[in-house]
């Protein structure tokens, strides 16, 4: 629950009002060209009023990013797995510091950080699960306010401004800027919001980052609820400042084409609240130009232009950049103060963190963990590599598990085995001879030619007959390349000699120069299939095309895109990766197999998952683990973005360990975590899926899909899980309710003995379930439980520590969608101090006091479109369960209504199994209203845009339903062929409550705008 905006807005502080009131005045001065030229990603200034070039961000979720090297943290899905806030602002203020060095040297870097990423983790097949945190809204909202907090610092001078990202609604990556993502009025206000509207209703992030995808019908970057429902929460308006997503301007006229040219997108999203554009790189032309015409069309005032640029004025202000024209003292040049300053500090910061973040899912053997003494065989080619992704800086420094692992127990003790086979390549020539590739000097992998290797003679003579074979040049030696098999049939090829990546140069030839794989469009993949022989045909997937041979040269090219242009290579296994594997454990006492992702394939940031499972390379490594003896110790180590549908191999594995892609010091801590040098701590933000069906990617209804923990997503590992080696207690809990909320407190406890060393960590969590039965005004779809609270301590070793926590009532309330309002249960609610969703340590039935429920609101009183006297209007976008309907946007920039979505032919009944054979696209609205109300008439408009009333009802076309909207009863069992209601109607009463519902049903291409009323 959160107040009402009206309640959020607190007094402006006196910083903000004199930066204001500066920026203001500093826009006065500007003539229209001047300002114009401020709109775009890159600023040029304005030298003459003390005004630097700009540019609006820089990334850094989980580290500076892509500007050398810096401190990197875990994935910002890891950082989640600490469930600390206190870690999360630590590491974001390291972020922060390095942003401002790096800004000290090089002005052109922002001091606007493009981070955190606030977008739930809805579904685990999305393809950015790694840049967010959670599926839980409070938790989000907690961790990204932490985040931001760190990156803001404290005091009046900002140390960088955050921008949350990306508003609204965006987990899913296919067709991401053409999808809608539809949401009820829960989903919104339950689900999507919070995350928002808590970092900046408190102060803490100065910026947002508008989304590629549309909202409800509406491209998120013309949303109204930007200004609803961030903007309606700050003293003034214009202290946030709004960017676009890269390239997103030019979407509302390419591809998405809600408006015909860039002009009226540029004017819309200016109208709308956006602030700065983010397109054609540092280009300004089509952002000046555009703008431009709209003010000459009389598109928009220029008093749009001016609040946008007072709103870039003022995040520049905050960071003190614009010390000398705000007329403010410059900020001092010193780290902040409690904030890592040096390398080591900052590596010992990244390894607790990283240490913090791994996650113990299962320990069916007690003795797997610690490692028992003996030869340990680590396998997977992941134990000797730290993966980067699309936003990681470069590291400093890195030590892979490998390494630290020899450290810690002696390089004799540890024998590695990457599993990756070891092969030369030979390319068939049209007559059937295998020609070897080799590498040539300038990294081309090339044929081997008799050709192309003619004796030496001296300049001018040419061989004899009786010139010695001996003097001829030796021919080249196969190149060696490792098999990087990524599963779903994708590879990459290695060097053994230098580790180099086979990718295409900028001719298409392929040579072995790329350092890893990587990029925008990542180079180094290749999907391979077999033909009859068993030769490879190879696929460049960055471009499409198949890899062959150049003719006159022997070249390795890119060829067409047709099949028929690629040349079979024959392989030659060099090196076995299972016979390796077979080595290494011989004799071991412990088995590691380290598997996961690389961060660039099979999901990320343009590519969602294609499954939860792990890739088949990695199910066979698995194979062969859970085959050993039973008196070899096994521990399988995940390193992923995500998380996995492990399908029960964790029951055949002594342990199982996941951790995100954890940076600069990931060895380290698994290492630590593995030898009992520290003991695990995380605990899962996010639910790692059983083998149930999961919902649609593009399904936004969580609560209709019955999506995450909140509405019972089936769960392999539940949300908040995290086993210890050495468990703690929890000997003494108390739940008390006060008149403004739960204080709930928990004793934990050390064990007597421990078999880890170092100190010991517990996450307590506290869940709320309140059955629909408690909610005595409506009926609600309530989730099955939900996190209210939760608290990170440290405990010392033979000792114990108390968390306390305080748990507003509000957090127990839903969103009325019939009140706009919020709504707190009146029924017993059980309340779980937990160790995770499904783990109950104890458990009390309690109601909150009456004082601390204020009586609901009435509804908000709209004006009747027909100016009756004693109506009021009812928006469709209030509408709660829909089926077979889409929220749409009534105009470019306000207000919602409901069309089917479906096309004509099949509709299924929301209640039922039955379908029902139209004539027209149909479907069917929920709407909770006062019992006693009467529905006068439905305000519709057809797809010409003309608007309607609909006020006395007609019986359905025989063997069809007539195209139009009508009321039909809620409880029919089939409402796609009951019979229209006549109008007006009184609302029922749904049972003793004092609300009912009514069901509207639309058909053909008809868009229902709303419900006249009269209360009885």
């Amino acid at each position: 629950m959160r107040p009402s905006p009206a309640a959020r807005r607190s007094a402006i502080a006196p910083a903000d009002l004199r930066r204001l009131e500066r920026a203001r005045a500093l826009v006065a001065e500007m003539t229209q060209a001047e300002k114009i030229s401020l709109l775009h990603q890159y600023s040029p200034g304005i030298e003459r009023l003390g005004i630097g070039p700009f540019v609006t961000g820089t990334e850094g979720v989980h580290g500076l990013a892509w500007r050398g090297k810096a401190t990197q943290f875990p994935q910002p899905v890891g950082l989640a797995a600490t469930w600390d806030p206190t870690l999360l602002t630590a590491a974001a203020g390291v972020v922060a510091e390095e942003v401002r060095e790096l800004h000290a040297t090089d002005p052109g870097v922002s001091l606007t950080v493009w981070a955190p990423v606030v977008n739930l983790l809805r579904h685990p097949l999305w393809g950015r699960t790694e840049e967010a945190y959670t599926e839980d809204p409070l938790l989000n909202a907690e961790l990204g306010s932490a985040y931001s907090r760190g990156l803001r610092g404290d005091g009046e001078v900002w140390r960088t401004v955050p921008t949350l990202k990306h508003f609204l609604a965006y987990s899913n990556e296919t067709d991401r800027c053409a999808t809608s993502s539809d949401l009820s009025p829960r989903v919104l206000q339950e689900y999507e919001l919070p995350g928002y509207v808590q970092p900046v209703a408190e102060g803490l992030a100065g910026s947002v980052m508008l989304a590629y995808n549309l909202v409800n019908g509406r491209p998120a970057h013309l949303t109204e609820l930007l200004e609803q429902e961030l903007r309606s929460v700050l003293p003034d308006p214009d202290l946030l400042f709004v960017v676009t997503d890269a390239g997103a301007p030019s979407n509302l006229f390419r591809s998405q084409r809600v408006v015909p040219d860039a002009a009226e997108a540029y004017a819309a999203m200016l109208r709308a609240g956006v602030d700065s554009f983010t397109d054609h790189d540092a280009d300004p032309s089509e952002t000046i130009a555009a703008v431009t015409e709209a003010l000459a069309r009389g598109l928009i005032e220029e008093s749009h232009v001016e609040r946008a640029v007072v709103r870039q004025l003022v995040a520049r202000a905050r960071t003190g950049e614009l010390a000398e024209a705000m007329g403010e003292e410059p900020a001092p040049d010193a780290p902040a103060p409690g904030v890592p300053a040096t390398r080591a500090e900052r590596r010992a910061l990244a390894r607790e963190v990283a240490t913090r973040a791994a996650v113990l899912l299962s320990r069916r053997d007690e003795g797997a963990l610690p490692l028992p003494e003996g030869s340990v065989a680590l396998l997977g080619a992941q134990a000797g590599e730290v993966h980067r992704d699309w936003y990681s800086g470069d590291f400093h420094e890195v030590t892979t598990l490998a390494d630290a692992l020899r450290e810690r127990l002696g390089a004799e003790q540890v024998r590695t085995a990457s599993g990756r086979d070891i092969v030369s390549l030979a390319a068939l020539t049209p007559s059937g001879i295998a020609a070897p590739l080799h590498r040539a000097g300038d990294d081309v992998l090339r044929e081997d030619r008799p050709a192309a290797h003619p004796a030496p003679h001296p300049a001018g003579h040419a061989p004899s007959s009786d010139t010695p074979a001996a003097s001829a040049s030796p021919v080249p030696a196969a190149a060696e390349l490792e098999v990087v098999d990524l599963g779903e049939d994708v590879i990459a090829l290695r060097a053994t000699a230098d580790g180099r990546f086979l990718a295409p140069d900028d001719r298409g030839r392929l040579g072995l120069g790329s350092e890893a794989i990587g990029g925008w469009v990542v180079q180094e993949t290749f999907h391979r299939t077999l033909d009859a022989n068993g030769d490879w045909l190879l696929r460049h997937l960055g471009s499409g095309r198949m890899v062959g041979v150049e003719a006159f040269t022997g070249d390795l090219v890119l060829r067409t895109a047709l099949p028929g242009s690629a040349v079979p290579l024959r392989p030659t296994v060099l090196l076995s990766g299972v016979e390796a594997t077979a080595r290494a454990l011989e004799g071991a006492r412990a088995a590691v197999l380290v598997v996961g992702n690389d961060p660039h394939v099979h999901g990320r940031e343009t590519e969602d998952r294609p499954h939860a499972r792990l890739h088949a390379p990695d199910l066979a490594a698995v194979d062969v683990l859970a085959a050993l003896d039973e008196d070899v110790a096994t521990v399988l180590v995940i390193t992923s973005s995500y998380p996995y549908d492990l399908g029960g191999l964790e029951e055949r594995i002594g342990a199982v360990v996941w951790s995100s892609h954890a940076g600069e010091a990931e060895g380290e801590a698994i290492a630590d975590l593995l030898t009992g040098a520290r003991d695990f701590s995380g605990r899962l933000a996010q639910t790692w899926p059983d083998s149930s069906p999961l919902p649609g990617l593009l399904d936004y209804d969580v609560i209709g899909t019955g999506s995450t923990y909140l509405y019972g997503q089936g769960a392999r590992f539940a949300f908040g899980h995290g086993l210890a080696v050495d468990p703690l207690t929890w000997p003494e809990s108390s739940l008390a309710s006060g008149p403004d909320g739960l204080a709930a407190r928990v004793r934990v406890a050390a064990p007597e003995t421990r078999r880890t060393e170092g100190p010991l960590h517990e996450v307590v969590q506290v869940y709320a379930d309140a059955p629909a039965s408690s909610f005595s005004r409506r009926r609600y779809a309530v989730p099955r439980t939900r996190l209210v609270g939760s608290a990170v301590i440290e405990v010392p070793d033979g000792g114990s520590a108390e968390a306390r926590i305080g748990i507003p009532w509000e957090r127990l309330a839903l969103f009325a969608p019939d009140l706009e309002a919020w709504e707190l249960p009146d029924g017993p609610v059980t309340l779980r101090l937990a160790r995770s969703s499904d783990h109950t340590e104890t458990a009390e039935v309690l109601r909150i006091p009456g004082a601390a429920r204020p009586a609901p609101p009435a509804a908000p009183v709209l004006p009747d479109p027909e100016g009756a006297p004693g109506v009021h209007f009812v928006p469709a976008s209030r509408a709660e369960e829909t089926s077979g309907l889409l929220r749409s946007a009534d105009t470019l920039l306000d207000g919602t209504v409901l069309r089917p979505a479906d096309p004509v032919g099949t509709a299924r009944s929301p209640s039922t199994a039955q379908s029902t054979r139209t004539a027209h696209p149909v479907g069917t609205a929920d709407l909770v209203l006062p019992a006693g109300a009467r529905v006068l008439s439905l305000v519709v408009r057809d797809e010409s845009g003309t608007s309607s009333v609909v006020s006395a009802a007609e019986a359905p076309e025989t063997g069809a339903l007539a195209a139009g909207a009508v009321l039909v009863d809620p409880s029919a069992e089939d409402p796609l062929t009951a019979p229209a209601l006549a109008l007006p109607h009184t609302v029922p009463a749904d049972g003793t409550r004092p609300t009912g519902r009514v069901r509207v049903r639309l058909t053909g291409r008809t868009a229902l705008v709303g419900l006249r009323l009269a209360h009885a």
